[in-house]
Order: C-alpha cells, then structure tokens, then sequence
C-alpha cells in the first residue's frame, strides 16, 4: 500500500491544480499567474512525496 500512496497524492493533485488554475485566475484576471500556481502544486506536492517517501526503511 505504501507503493500506490505517492501516485494517488499526484492523482489528487491534478483536480486540484485544475481548481487552483480557475480560482487564482479568476481573483487575478491572469492566466499566466493561475498557470504558475497549478505548476506549482505539482512541485509542491513532488517535493511532499520525496521527503516523506525517500526514507530508507
């Protein structure tokens, strides 16, 4: 089970970047901006899984 969690953590993480993109457009009329956010939940949520799954048993 500890082998599927970080794909499902990027399978969350794609609706809601989509979410993120039209919320942060929407409040700031850009799209490059909203854009940059979504790209970085991505990162973000990358960074996640190689911190707490990279840890040698």
């Amino acid at each position: 089970m500890k082998q599927k969690i970080p794909g499902i953590l990027f399978l969350l993480a794609m609706p809601l970047s989509v979410l993120l993109y039209i919320k942060v457009e929407a409040l700031s009329g850009s799209e490059i901006l909203g854009l940059f956010s979504a790209v970085a939940l991505y990162v973000v949520v990358a960074l996640v899984i190689a911190l707490l799954f990279n840890k040698k048993d």
